[in-house]
Order: C-alpha cells, then structure tokens, then sequence
C-alpha cells in the first residue's frame, strides 16, 4: 500500500539496481499479521531535488486509502535508519474482563517492578520446536485503563517480547491477537 502510494504521488523514488529494480523502501518495524496499529513509520530513499512543503504532504496525503492517515513528514539529506525502542499495545476489553485479567496484570507488573524473571515458551521455527525465554526483561509496564490492558514493552539489541507471548502470559486466547489487540505507539531513535 505505501509503495503504491508513493508512486502514485509521483515522488522521485530511487530504485535498486538489477532485473527487476524496486523501490528503496522500509519498514523498520513490520507488524504480525492481523495486529491493527495507529503509528507506523515508513521510509523511502528518493531523488534529493525533493523539498519538503505543504503540497508534498498534500500530495501524498491524497493518495492514502480510507483509515490511513499520514501524521508527520520530514525529510533528510544523506543516510539515516530508525530504531525501535519501546512499543504501547493496548488489548481491547469489556468491563468484566478488565476484572478477571487484572489480577494477572497487578500480579505481572509486581514482577517487572521486582526485576523478576517472566519465563515463557517461545516457538522458534515452523516445526514447533520451542525455547525457554525471560520476557520480563523486555516489559516495562502492564496497566489497567477504561479500554482494556496497556502494555509497554521495551525493544533491545536482545529482542523484544512479541504480541501473541503478551496475549498467552494474561491467559487470554490466541484469537486476541487479531480481534482486540492495537499497536497504539512506537518510540524510535534516530541514527
């Protein structure tokens, strides 16, 4: 979608070389399949005679489908790359539900405050082989709101904790993941 919304723009996109040459874009930080998300960050390498003004925004604006929204816009001369560091998904829930999970929740958030250890299972490949790992290094917080649960995790050289292990340690059902969960926020460092 993004690619096609940028050539549809008419910016001047720089592409790779080769047979079949692509537009140099990325996605510093793909989400899993069926996760809806409210921030997400894209870049493209394009011709540098661009400027940044009202009218690129308008522009590229135009273009995006229905429920996409273009937030911020910025340009920069050379080479950069952004890093994620800290994600915000909050898991979407009734009244009566909020009450079951937030017992897990105080209960896992007591563990992060204390530096504990949060094991889970971690499946590695598409066989189903698994591996031990401490999440609790990767979690900074889990909250009770009105909507649900909020949680902020960290991202490291290390990894990170995924969505579907945030699901499986509230006890809650695999299909969460696609119905109630939101990437709602993204912190990122720029090098």
């Amino acid at each position: 979608m993004i690619q096609r919304v940028l050539i549809r723009s008419g910016i001047a996109l720089l592409y790779s070389q080769g047979f079949n040459p692509h537009p140099r874009l990325s996605l510093p930080l793909p989400k899993s399949v069926g996760l809806e998300s409210e921030d997400e960050l894209f870049y493209a390498q394009i011709e540098s005679n661009e400027s940044l003004d009202s009218e690129l925004y308008k522009n590229l604006s135009s273009q995006m489908p229905a429920g996409f929204v273009l937030t911020n816009l910025a340009i920069h001369n050379g080479r950069v790359s952004f890093r994620p560091v800290e994600v915000e998904y909050l898991i979407q829930m009734s009244e009566s539900e909020i009450r079951d999970v937030s017992v897990v929740a105080d209960k896992l958030n007591g563990l992060i405050a204390a530096g504990e250890k949060i094991i889970t299972e971690r499946t590695v490949d598409g066989i189903g082989n698994t591996k031990t790992m401490d999440v609790g290094q990767f979690l900074k917080a889990i909250e009770t709101t009105r909507q649900g649960i909020k949680v902020v995790s960290i991202i490291t050289g290390r990894g990170t904790v995924r969505p579907d292990e945030i699901i499986k340690l509230l006890g809650l059902g695999a299909e969460r993941l696609g119905i109630s969960m939101i990437r709602k926020k993204v912190g990122w460092q720029m090098y």
